[in-house]
């Protein structure tokens, strides 16, 4: 088994003339936070969606513990061992908190039903901080908890890599010093996240590197001080007078 989790080389998508992800390469190693930066437009969620089984890319390579899953479908990936959250809150709103929960389990490896998929739902629902909200309408929650349930979802599947879209976005202060917690304490379950984040705070406390896109190309790697300081990047957020 491949020390790399996650090993994205040369992947690429075109829309028609447009190059929505053009080269991205990057690798997540066990326990670590890598962010994928860069401004509104950069190719962040269509990358995203290319590793997830969401779209298939033009060429390039996706894999996971070394197998090859570029193109697969997302059932597929989800069951080797990534999940993923989504830039709006996608929950099932009629149902129940815990409902929402044992539906993620449902393409995991050794699923699980009834009285012991509940049973583990609650249980992720008291690792997000949901305890006792589990028999609630999922719509009816805040948007911080319902952002929660759709983590306490994406960890129903087991997985070993965890893609965060903006999972931090629209939270007050306090909300977010909570987030930024319940984020770096996942490495403690041993899952490994790869995260597209706007939060500048939240990238410089929780990521050991980055990757920064814009246009669809990589344009920096480094640690967060390093990106965020390299004068291509400011330039791509503010443009060239800042840079």
């Amino acid at each position: 088994m491949s020390s790399v989790l996650l090993d994205v080389q040369g992947l690429s998508r075109r829309f028609g003339g447009l190059k929505a992800v053009d080269g991205l390469s990057l690798q997540i190693r066990p326990r670590e936070i890598v962010g994928l930066l860069g401004p509104n437009g950069s190719g962040k969620t269509t990358a995203l969606n290319l590793i997830s089984g969401v779209l298939a890319p033009d060429s390039g390579s996706v894999k996971i513990d070394g197998h090859e899953f570029a193109g697969s479908p997302a059932y597929r990936i989800t069951h080797h061992g990534v999940g993923r959250t989504f830039q709006l809150v996608r929950l099932f709103n009629t149902m129940t908190v815990r409902e929402n929960v044992v539906a993620g389990m449902a393409f995991t490896n050794g699923r699980l039903f009834g009285r012991e998929a509940a049973k583990q739902a609650e249980s992720l629902l008291e690792r997000v901080g949901l305890a006792g909200y589990a028999g609630k309408e999922a719509g009816r929650l805040t948007y911080m908890d319902q952002k929660k349930v759709e983590l306490a979802r994406a960890l129903a599947g087991r997985p070993k890599v965890l893609l965060l879209d903006e999972w931090l976005a629209g939270l007050n202060p306090t909300e977010l010093i909570d987030a930024i917690a319940l984020v770096r304490s996942l490495k403690d379950d041993d899952i490994s996240i790869l995260m597209v984040e706007h939060v500048l705070e939240a990238v410089r406390s929780l990521c050991d590197h980055c990757v920064v896109m814009t246009a669809g190309v990589p344009i920096s790697y480094g640690t967060p001080a390093q990106v965020l300081s390299n004068p291509e990047v400011i330039r791509a957020y503010l443009g060239d007078e800042h840079a």
